[in-house]
């Protein structure tokens, strides 16, 4: 039972999820539509893969909102510009940087020019080399542990079902993030604001360290012959596709590889985000949802350390960047938000409310 200041106290629209304030027909309405886009977007992915390139996860996303909205232009048309236009800024200034980011550091420090494309022998970026490289042995007595884990547990054109289990985690980076929003948005409006808050910032710190410190991944090094002559670092999520003969995802995953910045390794935001997850979602889950957060946060790291995309350096790098945002702006900005959350938030514990 509520108290009666609980009862009486006005409620503003930044408080109450859109979801909520919309009527119950409205609600039924929103829902038929969102089941139509889940279906769309299932049939779309058993034809053209699952979507990486920036241009259909946005459009998925505002479609998907247009839904949310129950179709209302005008509701649609506030709720992007209001609520989503950070978010879509700073992933498109993230595209827009990718290909200036190597330039400028790359530039600013006099670093190696390297091949950066096993199918171009002119492709050519500037990047740090050695940096992860050292960490990583120097963590693991000598060991870089992406040939170590790639030696025993890789074999080429052999799809094991440890395999196909890193192409799911891999690719789910390119939903979860912007999925988990959406149901925010609908359910918990406040939260949606500090999860959002959290997104953009650790996004914008990622992508000012990529332009200042531009980083070669372990595939750029076994191209370029520096882990020793012969010693190949081997893309695991894309060389599996192929060997799965999964045209449509593998075309969509290469597709992706457009849009993505290839010597943006220090920090992983692959590996970021999942522990922005667990991390902001902590205090707001039960016991379950800290264990699989934990666990997507370690799998995720191991693909990335397995699949030849990233150094244990780049992990823990994204790791404390992610903690470092999520901690900050817990004391600086998130307390001075509501802290009501409403009761149809499915990721938290419903509050306990004292008798009146």
């Amino acid at each position: 039972m509520t108290t009666e200041l609980e009862e009486t106290r006005p409620v503003t629209p930044h408080e109450v999820s859109p979801w909520r304030l919309a009527g119950l027909r409205a609600r039924q309405r929103r829902r038929r539509l969102l089941l139509l886009v889940v279906v769309a977007f299932t049939l779309s992915v058993a034809l053209a893969g699952v979507p990486t390139g920036r241009e259909w996860l946005t459009f998925w996303m505002l479609l998907t909102l247009f839904a949310a909205c129950g179709g209302e232009w005008g509701v649609w048309r506030r709720a992007v510009v209001r609520d989503w236009l950070p978010l879509l800024a700073v992933l498109f200034a993230y595209d827009l940087l990718r290909g200036v980011a190597n330039e400028i550091g790359g530039r600013l420090f006099g670093l190696p020019v390297l091949r950066a494309n096993p199918t171009n022998q002119v492709s050519a970026v500037r990047a740090h080399l050695w940096p992860p490289i050292d960490f990583d042995r120097t963590l693991f007595g000598g060991h870089v542990p992406t040939l170590w884990l790639q030696q025993h547990f890789f074999d080429p054109g052999v799809a094991h079902w440890y395999d196909r289990i890193a192409i799911c985690v891999y690719l789910s980076h390119f939903l979860v993030s912007l999925v988990l929003a959406i149901v925010l948005w609908c359910v918990n409006y406040p939260l949606f604001r500090r999860y959002l808050a959290a997104l953009v910032s650790l996004t914008l710190v990622t992508l000012a360290t990529y332009v200042l410190f531009p980083a070669a991944p372990p595939w750029m090094a076994g191209l370029n012959n520096k882990f020793g002559k012969g010693v190949e670092v081997h893309r695991v999520v894309q060389e599996t596709l192929h060997t799965l003969g999964g045209s449509t995802v593998d075309s969509a995953v290469e597709k992706g590889a457009a849009y993505s910045n290839s010597v943006a390794a220090m920090p992983s935001l692959h590996a970021a985000i999942p522990m922005l997850l667990l991390v902001f979602f902590w205090p707001e889950v039960r016991t379950r949802g800290k264990i699989g957060l934990s666990i997507y946060a370690g799998t995720m790291a191991l693909v990335l350390v397995y699949g030849g995309e990233h150094y244990v350096a780049d992990v823990l790098a994204g790791w404390l960047y992610a903690i470092v945002v999520t901690v900050l702006l817990r004391k600086l900005a998130f307390r001075k938000e509501p802290v009501d959350a409403p009761a149809d938030n499915p990721l938290t514990t419903p509050a306990h409310h004292p008798s009146g």
